[in-house]
């Protein structure tokens, strides 16, 4: 057996053929290939091999005799160092495209796709831009006012000027070049102004209009708007303001506070404080994502790998069959389900791959620096880690490790992969 590397982390394992391999390859082929046909004087699979190659020629063997020597070459190969890196199931080629002649010897090929080679960049020092983890006064009443919600009102506002964030009562009537269009027409309609549900500017035009007062407002249908007939053109709508609300919410008492029944919270101060922790809380977590996300980034658009295409479809694969799973559920042909998310499967087609092949560098160039760092889990931290599960689900420990045993090793493989990146990041 001889090997050879390939470009795109492709290995060829080239193997000779004797003649003599090749036609015991033949009589096992005729076996086979014999039962799936009928010679007229013959039960099926009952006729001489002399019969047989005189009726379809002993050419017709070749596929089968070739599909057995594959399968002895298999066997072989399984066996070979080399093939340890193999990820794909190796594709039968012939060496020669000449025609096989049977009593000569000849040569064939398996060629698979093996874990790429990574050459890593300089993966310590990469630039992030630095921790923003201010939480304003402004930010506690959004969160402190957002508890109140459900017991908001939207009231006449007094001084009757719309405002953004106001709630406007009005009629509109549209017309692309003085033609009405279908939905373009409401009376007593009520509107979030800033909500981003109107067209883009037609909200914006609105902001200081008074009760009772009229006003054509031009705006210009977006180029991918659903309606195509619509879609670019500019549009006039006679508005029409009948009235402007605002949303009223309840006065923060004491009383109120703890009718909140946050824990521990009995005062607007408390509340205060404790939605100030959690915000910070959540911002550390936030923060420490968007430059985990940063950094991986940058480590993937320095490097270079050559990606078989296995390690690709396979993700490609893995991603379509969630939609195709969903599209199941609702009971609609899966195409149907990527045109009702607004895209075509062209459109769906080039994002899979497109994830699928960031995915599987990732998971290279992670696999290396793995290696390269010693990052992979002990057993105590495996075991630690399954404890830690078993306390929060009151589950199995045991149980939780034959399970998840995998799972573990690779989400604390993780952990300690960000953790280096980060740790060794240049903020900016």
């Amino acid at each position: 057996m001889k090997v050879e590397k390939l470009e795109n982390s492709q290995i060829k394992f080239v193997f000779d053929v004797t003649a003599d391999e090749f036609e015991k390859a033949l009589d096992k082929a005729f076996e086979v290939e014999n039962k799936k046909v009928t010679i007229p004087g013959f039960r099926a699979g009952k006729a001489p091999r002399s019969v047989f190659e005189k009726n379809y020629g002993v050419e017709a063997l070749y596929n089968e005799a070739l599909g057995q020597i594959y399968d002895d070459k298999i066997q072989e190969l399984v066996k070979a160092e080399e093939a340890k890196s193999v990820i794909s199931q190796p594709q039968l080629k012939l060496e020669d495209t000449k025609s096989i002649e049977r009593g000569k010897d000849f040569k064939i090929a398996l060629v698979a796709d093996v874990y790429p080679e990574v050459t890593l960049p300089n993966y310590k020092g990469l630039e992030v831009a630095k921790k923003n983890l201010e939480v304003t006064d402004d930010d506690v009443m959004k969160s402190v006012q957002a508890l109140a919600e459900k017991d908001s009102s939207i009231v006449s506002k007094v001084e009757q000027v719309i405002a953004k964030g106001d709630y406007a009562v009005f009629d509109f009537d549209g017309s692309v070049d003085g033609v009405p269009f279908d939905g373009g027409k409401a009376e007593n309609y009520e509107l979030e102004i800033g909500s981003g549900q109107f067209i883009p500017g037609f909200e914006d035009q609105m902001i200081g209009m008074k009760s009772d007062e009229s006003k054509d407002i031009k705006v210009t249908f977006p180029e991918n708007y659903h309606a195509e007939n619509l879609a670019g053109k500019e549009a006039v709508f006679k508005v029409l303001v009948h009235e402007v609300k605002v949303k009223n919410l309840p006065e923060f008492t004491d009383e109120y506070v703890k009718s909140l029944n946050v824990k521990d919270v009995n005062t607007l101060d408390e509340l205060k404080a404790s939605k100030r922790k959690e915000l910070e809380e959540a911002k550390v977590v936030a923060e420490k994502d968007r430059q985990t996300n940063e950094v991986i980034n940058k480590l993937l658009d320095s490097c270079d790998v050559k990606l078989p295409q296995t390690l690709i479809d396979e993700r490609v694969n893995a991603y379509k069959s969630q939609y195709e799973e969903q599209a199941k559920m609702y009971k609609i042909p899966f195409e149907t389900f990527i045109q009702l998310m607004g895209a075509t499967m062209e459109q769906f087609n080039d994002v899979a791959t497109k994830q699928a092949t960031r995915q599987a560098l990732f998971e290279v160039v992670a696999g290396k620096i793995i290696e390269v760092e010693k990052l992979n889990p002990t057993k105590e931290q495996i075991e630690a880690k399954a404890e830690e599960e078993a306390k929060k689900t009151n589950a199995n420990k045991d149980d939780l490790l034959k399970a998840n045993a995998p799972r573990y090793l690779n989400d604390l493989a993780y952990d300690a992969l960000v953790n280096l990146l980060l740790s060794n990041a240049k903020e900016i």
